[in-house]
């Protein structure tokens, strides 16, 4: 049985799992979620992304935005932990000035650019900017998988 609850003083839901193993007794164990947000217009492409990160990481909590204008007010009531960005938004919207404007107001948000533009000029600007990783979108899902796991690790534990 699962059920999940708020921790106060927290910003993460924890997921209580309970494995019930005979009358009276019950093993409780705490995982905290990890909130991500999937900005990428491509709406394929972030279904395949969202359903890969969803089937290896179950402690994910995931939100998207297709970055029609939305993508910040999202941030803003969403707080995500991670958000993995495309640069390219067919909205007229832009992934690097995105980012800027996110670290401004959340700048402890991990920024993962990743683009199919893997250009050295893509990535100064996203380093200048505050994202915290660039990836291009021709990467293993390994890779972005191990890239997903170190920041979960650093999270929970940043020392």
């Amino acid at each position: 049985m699962v059920i999940y609850m708020w921790f106060f003083g927290t910003k993460w839901p924890v997921i209580i799992l309970t494995n019930i193993e005979g009358a009276g007794h019950c093993d409780l164990s705490l995982k905290i979620m990890f909130k991500t947000l999937l900005v990428e217009d491509n709406l394929n492409y972030r279904s395949v992304l969202k359903s890969a990160l969803l089937e290896r990481f179950v402690d994910l909590e995931t939100r998207e935005s297709s970055g029609d204008g939305d993508t910040l007010n999202t941030v803003d009531s969403f707080d995500p932990d991670l958000i993995i960005m495309d640069i390219d938004l067919k909205s007229g919207e832009n992934g690097l000035d995105l980012t800027k404007q996110i670290k401004a107001g959340h700048p402890e948000t991990v920024v993962f650019i990743l683009s199919q533009y893997d250009i050295p000029e893509y990535r100064a600007v996203a380093q200048q900017n505050g994202a915290d990783l660039f990836l291009s979108k021709s990467s293993s899902l390994e890779s972005i998988f191990d890239h997903v796991d170190s920041i979960i690790d650093h999270y929970h534990d940043p020392h």
